[in-house]
C-alpha cells in the first residue's frame, strides 16, 4: 500500500506579505485550497494514508485531520532548517512513498499514474528559473543535480520513493543528520550528495501540466483572481481604503520583512504605495495608539505627509515615496538641517494636541527588553550587571534635570529620514512614539554610529540654532550613553527570538561604553562633559 508525506513547514518568505496571514498550503487558487486539491488527488487515487508535516502556524492546519483523516506531524525547527528535516520527522513511515509540497498544483491527477520505480517529476525550464536542474541518461536516471545549474530540466512537482529507496535514504539521513550543516538542507540537496547510490527516474511532465509558486505573480499568472479569492485582511483593507478592486493590485514588492511588521509596494492604476502589516508579535514591542496618533500629528506638521492612513490595529498605508537618494546627515548640511528642524517641530507639540500617547521611559523600556531577552539568552542582568547599575544610575542623574517630556520619535537615525532628489525629507517608522526626554532623540542619533566629537558638537548646535550651556551640554551628550543602552538591549531582544539584531547593535553598546563614565562623572562633580576617548 502506498502513502504520501505532504511537506507544509515552511513559511516561503518569498510569498511575503500574504503568509504572514496564512501558509501558502492554504492559499485557494482556481477555487481550490492548495493542499486540499492535493490530498483529494490523492485519495481519488486510492491513497488515505498521509501524513503532514507542519510547523510555520501549524495550528491552522489542524482542521485536516477532522475533514480529511490526514495524520500531522510538527516539525518546530521549520524556521532555520531545510525541509530535509521534515523528511527526518517522519522516516519510520517512509515506504512506498509519495513525497510531495502543500502549494503544488496539478492540473491533472498525477497520481493515477503510479509506476514502479523512484522518480522525480521534472519539466524543462529554457527559462532557468527553477533551482534543482538536473541531467538524465537515456533511460531516464537522473545523474546529476545542481542548484542554479545549465540543464533545460528542473525538479518541479512530486516524488515517489520506492520501499527500497526509502530504506536507503532513512539509513543515510539517520547516518549524516547531526553532521555540520546536513539538517540546513533540502531533501533533494541530500540525495544530490548520494547521488550514485540512490536510483531515481526522471518523470517529464509538460512546463503547464504542474506547477510550484515561488511569488505572488507566479500564482496570478494561472488564476487572474488569485487575489480576489485570497481571503486576506491585507487586500480588503487596501481596497476599502483606496476604494479599489483586488484585480487592480499589481507589482507588489516586498520592501521589508521582518519580526515587528512587513512592508511591501505596490501599484493601482498609476499611483505606487506602501502598506505596512504589523507581525504577529508587534504588540510586545508597539503601542498603536500611540504610534497612530503621533503619526498624523506628525503628517498635519509636514513632518511625514507620506501617510494615508492608519488603522487602530496597526496596519497602515501610504505613498510610495521613489526618487530616493541617501541620507548622510554627517555630511549633508541641508539635510542634517532640515532633520534637526523636524525634531524641533516634533518637540515643540504638546500632549494634550494629539490624544493618547505612552510615556516612553528610555531606561525602563530597554531593562524590559534585556528581561526578556533573558529568558532564552541566560542571565543577562548578570552579565551585564555592571552597565546596568551605570545606566541606572545616569538616568536618576538626567531625569533630576527635569527636562520635562515632550513628544518624541524615539528612533531617529538616518534610515529614517527619506530625502528625494528635490531635498524633500520624511520622517518615517513611528512605532516607539510616545512622551519622552526630547535629548532621547538626539541620542538615538549619535549612538547608533561612532560619531566625532566635532560631529556631536555640530549636530547638537544645529539643533539647538545655539551654543549650549553646560548643563545641556552634559544632559544631552549623556542621552548617547542611554539611548545607546535602549538600542543595545532591542538587539539581546532580537536576537533572542532569532531575529535581525540590526547593524547598530554593536555600535550602540560601544556609545554607551564610551559615554556612561565620563557622562557620570560629570554629574558627580557637576561640570560639563569633560571629553576622554575611552572605553567605558
Amino acid at each position: 500500500m502506498r502513502n504520501a508525506v505532504i511537506l507544509a513547514a515552511g513559511k516561503s518568505s518569498k510569498l511575503a506579505p500574504f503568509t504572514y496571514e496564512k501558509p501558502k498550503g492554504l492559499f485557494r487558487v482556481r477555487k481550490e485550497i492548495l493542499i486540499e486539491r492535493q490530498i483529494k488527488q490523492l485519495h481519488m487515487a486510492g491513497v488515505k494514508e498521509i501524513y503532514v508535516v507542519i510547523g510555520y502556524m501549524k495550528e491552522k492546519y489542524f482542521y485536516l485531520e477532522e475533514k480529511y483523516g490526514v495524520s500531522l506531524v510538527v516539525n518546530n525547527a521549520f524556521a532555520n532548517k531545510g525541509n530535509l528535516l521534515s523528511l527526518f520527522a517522519v522516516r519510520d513511515i517512509l515506504a512506498d512513498t509519495y513525497i510531495c509540497c502543500a502549494d503544488q498544483y496539478f492540473v491533472e491527477n498525477p497520481f493515477l499514474e503510479p509506476g514502479e520505480s523512484s522518480y522525480r517529476i521534472c519539466i524543462q525550464d529554457k527559462a532557468e528559473k527553477k533551482e534543482f536542474r538536473v541531467h538524465f541518461s537515456d533511460c531516464n536516471v537522473i545523474t546529476e543535480l545542481a542548484i542554479d545549474g545549465k540543464s533545460e530540466y528542473c525538479m518541479v512537482g512530486h516524488a515517489f520513493f520506492h520501499h527500497s529507496f526509502s530504506r536507503k535514504f532513512v539509513e543515510l539521513m539517520e547516518k549524516e543528520i547531526n553532521d555540520f550543516g546536513v539538517s540546513d538542507l533540502f531533501w533533494e540537496e541530500f540525495y544530490g550528495r548520494h547521488i550514485k547510490e540512490l536510483t531515481l527516474y526522471a518523470r517529464i511532465y509538460e512546463a503547464d501540466s504542474v506547477y510550484e509558486f515561488d511569488s505572488i505573480e507566479d500564482l496570478r499568472s494561472i488564476d487572474q483572481d488569485f487575489l480576489v479569492n485570497l481571503d486576506s485582511a491585507i487586500i480588503d483593507n487596501i481596497c476599502w481604503a483606496l476604494k479599489c478592486e483586488a484585480n487592480q493590485i499589481d507589482e507588489i514588492k516586498v520592501i521589508n520583512k521582518g519580526l515587528t511588521n512587513v512592508s511591501f509596494s505596490f501599484r493601482v492604476k498609476d499611483t505606487y504605495y506602501v502598506y505596512r502589516h504589523p507581525g504577529a508579535t508587534s504588540g510586545n514591542l508597539v503601542d498603536r495608539e500611540s504610534e497612530r496618533n503621533v503619526q498624523y500629528l506628525a503628517k498635519e506638521r509636514g513632518i511625514d505627509q507620506s501617510v494615508i492612513y492608519m488603522d487602530d490595529s496597526g496596519w497602515k498605508l501610504s505613498y510610495l515615496i521613489e526618487g530616493l537618494i541617501k541620507c548622510d546627515i554627517r555630511k549633508n548640511k541641508r539635510q542634517l538641517k532640515k532633520a534637526m528642524e523636524y525634531l524641533r517641530i516634533l518637540h515643540g507639540c504638546g500632549e494634550r494636541e494629539i490624544g493618547e500617547i505612552k510615556r516612553f521611559d528610555t531606561v525602563a523600556e530597554a531593562l524590559q527588553l534585556m528581561e526578556i531577552a533573558s529568558v532564552s539568552k541566560g542571565n543577562l542582568f548578570q552579565e551585564f550587571a555592571e552597565l546596568v547599575t551605570k545606566v541606572k544610575k545616569l538616568d536618576s542623574y538626567v531625569k533630576g534635570d527635569n527636562y520635562g517630556y515632550t513628544v518624541c520619535h524615539n528612533d531617529t537615525y538616518s534610515p529614517n529620514y527619506l530625502v528625494t532628489g528635490e531635498d524633500k525629507m520624511y520622517l518615517i517608522d513611528w512605532e516607539y512614539a510616545g512622551m519622552n526626554d526630547p535629548a532621547n532623540d538626539l541620542g538615538c542619533i549619535l549612538c547608533r554610529d561612532d560619531f566625532s566629537r566635532q560631529e556631536i558638537e555640530d549636530i547638537l548646535t544645529e539643533y539647538f540654532g545655539r551654543s549650549l550651556d553646560w548643563k545641556e551640554h552634559r544632559h544631552y551628550v549623556s542621552y548617547i550613553a542611554i539611548s545607546g543602552f535602549y538600542w543595545f538591549c532591542w538587539g539581546l531582544y532580537k536576537g533572542s527570538v532569532n531575529d535581525d539584531d540590526g547593524f547598530f547593535f554593536l555600535p550602540a553598546y560601544r556609545s554607551c561604553r564610551r559615554f556612561i563614565n565620563m557622562a557620570i562623572e560629570s554629574y558627580e562633580k557637576s561640570r560639563d562633559i569633560v571629553w576622554e576617548e575611552r572605553q567605558g
